[in-house]
């Protein structure tokens, strides 16, 4: 299955893994989004649709801490990426309904921000790789759904943006909750608008070499780094050294035994 889903991921630019997460950690973590959703609405820190994106949210709430080496998803990012990792991104999205009516905004992107413009390779490197885990049920079109262009990670440019047209052979990921896909950083995607009557929540974590530094402003607290394991203090960014992050030591990651080992 390891390496079905690898080879999806290296030749369309994503894998699903259905059934990521089991009903009881939807309900945990669908609990911890909404309970950052109310203290941002209550502290005004919404989008003016009522939706939000909430950078660092690993560091908000120990129930996000469990998604960091899930083993129905983890694996998969070990394979493409190796044992000299961390998570150096994550975010937090809620898009309730919106109203009908005129196009969609162009929305289309691969990950990376400057990456994009600063490295000069055609295809750029992979660098990193996301993890998407649907919480609410996106398995019908127009719900908010993640759209993608598989196969678009070997290229450097998306034509069309002046036109404003969804790009030829995208298609919208149909996820029931507790479903993830990982995705390749330079897939090129979007988000469709929410027409529907529920409410999309989706949360991400991004996954990348240990040189290259977090992207978020997020510290989780020490009281919840303590109960951690290494493997997972490792995801979070802790190391020896500033060296270590370059010629790492086996105390700088234990991921590398852990595998070793399994």
């Amino acid at each position: 299955m390891s390496d079905s889903r690898q080879r999806e991921l290296d030749e369309n630019g994503l894998a699903v893994v259905e059934g990521a997460l089991c009903p009881g950690a939807v309900r945990r973590v669908t609990a911890a989004v909404d309970r950052l959703y109310d203290e941002e609405q209550a502290a005004g820190r919404l989008a003016g649709d009522g939706s939000l994106h909430l950078l660092g949210a690993v560091a908000r709430d120990e129930a996000f801490l469990e998604l960091l080496d899930l083993p129905t998803t983890f694996p998969l990012v070990c394979d493409v990426l190796g044992w000299n990792i961390h998570m150096y991104h994550s975010h937090v999205d809620v898009h309730p309904p919106v109203d009908g009516g005129g196009p969609e905004p162009w929305r289309w992107h691969q990950d990376g921000g400057r990456q994009n413009l600063e490295l000069e390779t055609d295809p750029r490197p992979r660098l990193s790789v996301k993890v998407a885990f649907f919480l609410s049920d996106v398995s019908e079109p127009d719900r908010g759904n993640l759209l993608v262009l598989p196969g678009s990670h070997r290229r450097n440019r998306l034509p069309g943006r002046e036109l404003g047209l969804r790009p030829t052979g995208a298609v919208p990921v149909l996820a029931e909750p507790g479903m993830a896909v990982v995705f390749d950083r330079r897939l090129w995607h979007a988000r469709s608008d929410n027409h529907s009557a529920l409410t999309r929540k989706v949360i991400f974590l991004g996954y990348t070499y240990r040189w290259i530094r977090p992207r978020d402003d997020a510290v989780v607290p020490l009281a919840a780094r303590a109960r951690c394991s290494p493997v997972r203090r490792q995801l979070l960014g802790e190391g020896t050294s500033p060296m270590g992050y370059w010629i790492p030591t086996r105390d700088d990651v234990p991921l590398r035994a852990a595998l070793a080992s399994s």
